[in-house]
């Protein structure tokens, strides 16, 4: 029943948040400010999708060939393909493929797997956390709320290194290996190459939004989307549909030209289609990626996840 429930919650939030939305602004309205984008605005806007995947393939090749095994760039892209596919349908296999791909192909323990994507994981936050908190002193013009947002990310992250430093008993678990022996070097080049995925996501987001007209300061943008983002990846609506739009509102619509109903209009359509173009790209390239060699032992892992009881950190460890 719970299980149940819990793959039903996100369906409900996405349609209650859009149902709202839609309540408030007409459908022809935001069918209206998709007609009126620049003509640029696509072929912007795909070319950084583009450079989006190509970027998180490049983060995951690095920090994979430190901390778990190496592999070929190729492969990462493949895999990183095939995997957009598969999280779309379920998120939790789309990420617990990848380890049980590369447990099968390199011999890897599945715990060290899941241990690495927590790093990456982390990173990626921490990436935002940063780069919200480096431009707040230049934009005065941002809702309290992110502000507040912020402090409370930064006492999380002083928690953090807190625990990283003193390794309590309880914390020291093959789960939190790589957390742990990762040290400020690791986590800094961890970081580092974690950058030109996150540029590629700020430059799509903000190309769309002035395509659309929402002409929004660039250093408010950079403060107000990584919040987007964190919001988007959590697993309280599909793929981020709902929340995204209902944030994007939120922060963006007072930079848009027109009444309200005209201005939330607008930050909708550029939020619909940025999403409807991802999602796009990342269909066409999951069923191209899945068709290869790559693709195929993907989702033999897909399947062997599926079909394996959960694991068992401690037993995993004293195994290997």
């Amino acid at each position: 029943m719970r299980k149940s429930l819990l793959r039903v919650l996100p369906w409900l939030v996405t349609a209650g948040l859009l149902w709202l939305l839609f309540r408030r602004i007409s459908f022809s309205a935001v069918v209206a400010g998709v007609h009126n984008a620049s003509g640029w605005t696509l072929p912007v806007a795909l070319a950084c999708v583009i450079a989006i995947y190509l970027g998180d393939s490049f983060a995951i090749w690095k920090t994979f060939g430190w901390f778990l095994t190496r592999m070929s760039f190729t492969d990462v892209l493949l895999v990183r393909g095939a995997t957009y596919l598969l999280a779309a349908i379920n998120y939790n296999v789309g990420q617990g493929a990848i380890v049980y791909f590369v447990h099968r192909t390199a011999g890897t323990t599945i715990v060290r797997g899941i241990a690495t994507i927590l790093l990456v994981l982390g990173i990626n936050v921490l990436a935002l956390l940063f780069l919200t908190t480096g431009v707040l002193p230049v934009a005065p013009d941002i809702p309290k709320a992110v502000r507040i947002l912020v402090a409370v990310a930064w006492a999380g992250l002083a928690l953090y290194v807190v625990l990283i430093a003193i390794r309590p008993r309880w914390l020291q678990r093959p789960l939190f290996e790589v957390l742990l022996n990762a040290g400020f070097a690791g986590h800094a080049r961890a970081l580092a190459v974690r950058i030109p995925h996150l540029a590629a996501l700020m430059v799509f987001q903000f190309a769309l939004l002035r395509g659309f007209d929402i002409r929004v300061p660039f250093v408010d943008a950079l403060a107000m989307l990584p919040v987007v983002f964190l919001v988007a990846v959590l697993p309280i609506s599909v793929q981020g549909l709902g929340t995204t739009q209902t944030l994007m509102v939120y922060f963006f619509a007072r930079y848009a030209p027109g009444d309200q109903a005209g201005r939330e209009a607008a930050v909708i359509a550029a939020s619909l289609v940025g999403q409807a173009l991802a999602f796009g790209f990342q269909a066409l390239l999951g069923v191209a990626c899945l068709k290869s060699r790559v693709g195929r032992a993907l989702q033999a892992s897909a399947k062997e996840q599926a079909a394996a009881p959960p694991a068992d950190p401690g037993a995993t460890a004293r195994a290997s």
